[in-house]
């Protein structure tokens, strides 16, 4: 019995553990890491490097000798003689690029070009994503705060509720005020399951751009409103401009656009020159005689018939019916082209860096306004909540106050994450490692 009950312990232990381990309980910056490791598109841009990296290999390998075998095997057949005949030839060739104005070494400065293009695009996805997990980190964090205000106020409409039957049993309020106040009620429980609702959403959010199974049971791990705020200091904006335009992958990648342009325009012009190869083969054969008196010498053949050669080759370009010197002129346009975008992308990061930190400062003097403003009607409200109980206001007044104390209660809600939220783009802007 007791081996019985140590097994059965033992199980509910295990499924226990089981249990909470099936909950995914994750911080901010775990959700960043987790998705930097997960998401779709990060994975993605992880194999556009490896990509970019074998077209590096390839240019580099475009530079070695090539080396071919041939070998051909025949059989031939005699009428008149009635005579069977048999030969082959085999060879080993070798051919390298000398010179080739260049465009191979431009090639493979191209292609560095790109691995680096590559992972600059890797690190501009991953911003991307920092900002989506954190927006939608701090979303479920708005809500669940949201959420716990909510239940305190239906706690109160339940409380009103009750004290309004029993003000109606004995007649100091009308039924339809008693009416009013299950009203309020249920629009309160309504409130809180819209809210849960609202939870799931950015928590399915959430685990999309983690790539978690949507079936996963997630929960984020909050910090408390001291640590919040903790890390919110504001650069100047000269710092952040400095900062950002050091840091940002997009300007980088403008200006190496640039140059990957203009090494197509050398690989162009390389047209121009002659094109000075080198080959080297060694080849030899036999011939066979008829079947009814074989010729065993095959051998021999093979040995005399043997050869060596080695030349240069020398190809110079003469009339080309203008191609070359339009795919140069193409080639620059492009680099026009390129420098014009890299200039207007500059100024529109410039100017989305000073907007931003505009939306921060307006944030941040939203959130202490709406601060004060809760707390004053916040205070109003429980005074008409403890008026209402001594019958010196209607419930009318009092819902109403209750309305406007959770109008404002969602205005501060949103001003406050929004607030966190602008401040912390700034920081991923910056390359700072984003932490609540």
């Amino acid at each position: 019995m007791k081996k019985f009950i140590l097994i059965f312990g033992f199980i509910s232990l295990f499924f226990n553990c089981l249990t909470a381990q099936d909950t995914l309980r994750l911080t901010l910056e775990e959700c960043l890491q987790y998705a930097e490791a997960h998401n779709f598109s990060i994975q993605s841009a992880n194999i556009n490097i490896s990509t970019s990296e074998l077209n590096l290999k390839q240019a580099k390998l475009n530079i070695a000798p090539t080396v071919s075998a041939t070998a051909t095997q025949n059989v031939n057949f005699g009428n008149y003689e009635k005579s069977v005949g048999w030969g082959g030839n085999y060879g080993i060739n070798a051919g390298m690029t000398l010179f080739n104005g260049l465009s191979n070494a431009n090639k493979i400065k191209q292609s560095k070009l790109g691995v680096e293009q590559s992972q600059l695009q890797l690190e501009s996805n991953k911003n991307y994503i920092r900002i989506s997990v954190i927006q939608a980190f701090l979303a479920v964090m708005m809500n669940e705060e949201l959420l716990n205000y909510q239940q305190q106020v239906l706690n109160s409409s339940n409380e009103q509720v009750e004290q309004g039957k029993q003000r109606l049993e004995v007649g100091q309020i009308l039924e339809s005020d008693y009416k009013m106040l299950q009203a309020q009620y249920t629009s309160d429980l309504y409130n809180i399951e819209n809210t849960k609702n609202n939870i799931q959403s950015n928590y399915l959010t959430l685990k999309n751009l983690l790539s978690i199974d949507p079936a996963t049971n997630l929960s984020i791990v909050s910090p408390d409103s001291a640590t919040l705020f903790k890390n919110l200091d504001l650069p100047s904006l000269q710092g952040l401009i400095e900062r950002s335009t050091n840091y940002l992958p997009e300007l980088k990648m403008s200006e190496n656009d640039i140059t990957s342009a203009e090494y197509d325009v050398k690989i162009q012009k390389a047209n121009y020159y002659p094109t000075l190869t080198a080959n080297a083969g060694i080849s030899t054969g036999y011939i066979g005689s008829n079947l009814t008196s074989p010729n065993t010498g095959w051998g021999t053949q093979l040995w005399h018939g043997l050869g060596e050669n080695i030349g240069l080759s020398l190809n110079i370009p003469i009339y080309q019916r203008g191609s070359v010197r339009n795919s140069v002129k193409m080639a620059e346009y492009r680099v026009a082209q390129l420098e014009l975008e890299q200039k207007e992308t500059e100024y529109q990061v410039n100017q989305d860096l000073q907007k931003s930190y505009l939306d921060v400062t307006s944030a941040q003097n939203d959130f202490i306004a709406a601060e004060a403003k809760t707390d004053a009607y916040l205070a109003n409200y429980k005074t008409y909540n403890m008026r209402f109980k001594y019958g010196s206001v209607t419930a009318v007044d009092l819902i109403q106050q209750q309305t406007n104390f959770l109008n404002q209660l969602n205005n501060y809600m949103q001003a406050k994450y929004s607030y966190v939220l602008r401040r912390k783009i700034l920081d991923v802007y910056m390359g700072i490692p984003v932490k609540l």
